[in-house]
């Protein structure tokens, strides 16, 4: 048996996020504490057998999963956009390098899975919107991208970050998304010691100046970030479908 430690994230009206931080970008968003450990073990095997399509080594299938709340943050949590995220005791270890390019071999196969479903849409779907409230698909894809320049800049100074990044407005969709990355990528390799291992309160770009970073922080939220939003994708395109 496996037992992961749970990291939750509470919100004032109950909503809830479970971190599994042993498995970078494996989370569960639900609308009660109950609900989002519920949901866990079965996220938990999703995130095994995604490991295993992209050649990466997991427990064996059907290995019983156990989970403990190791530490719970309120006032802190994603749940709208702008929110401040929480900061855990094991965000605020220092990254070694190996480290980084693991966290980046696993944000190459959650892009790999975004871009199998997006690459060849049409203009008519990417522009879709299921219903009033929801973003579009070219919407969702541009807030991938832009949230990516914001996380790096929570931990290095203005003055470094790519120029590429400063005229994107306009570009083609796809070649935006790639831009991005790429020139993430890059300056995320690029990460001093003390980038890799201090504790950040960035004051530019937010409304949380109070908001702790660190770089742990950072690659979890890249790929917390982009997994969710693949999987609204994917449920986008299913209610596309059925027009």
């Amino acid at each position: 048996m496996t037992c992961y430690s749970v990291f939750l994230e509470i919100a004032d009206d109950d909503r809830c996020m479970a971190h599994v931080l042993a498995l970078p970008g494996c989370a569960v968003r639900a609308q009660t504490q109950e609900e989002a450990l519920r949901q866990l073990p079965e996220a938990i095997r999703e995130y095994h057998e995604w490991l295993c399509r992209h050649g990466e080594a997991a427990p064996s299938v059907g290995e019983p999963i156990e989970t403990k709340i190791a530490e719970a943050s309120t006032g802190f949590g994603p749940f709208n956009p702008g929110d401040a995220a929480a900061l855990f005791e094991p965000d605020r270890r220092a990254l070694a390098p190996e480290e980084i390019e693991y966290h980046l071999r696993l944000m190459s196969h959650s892009r790999d899975d975004l871009m199998a479903l997006v690459r060849d849409l049409a203009d008519e779907v990417l522009d879709w919107q299921p219903d009033a409230e929801s973003f579009p698909i070219r919407r969702l894809l541009r807030h991938i991208g832009n949230a990516e320049e914001w996380y790096v800049s929570r931990i290095v100074p203005p003055e470094t970050l790519p120029p590429e990044w400063e005229h994107d407005e306009g570009m083609f969709i796809m070649d935006f998304l790639e831009m991005e990355r790429r020139t993430a990528v890059a300056r995320l390799r690029q990460l001093t010691e003390a980038e890799r291992s201090q504790v950040f309160y960035p004051k530019q770009w937010t409304q949380h100046s109070e908001e702790p970073w660190t770089a742990r922080k950072v690659l979890r939220r890249f790929l917390e970030h982009e997994r969710e939003h693949t999987g609204q994708i994917r449920r986008t395109l299913e209610l596309y479908r059925r027009q």
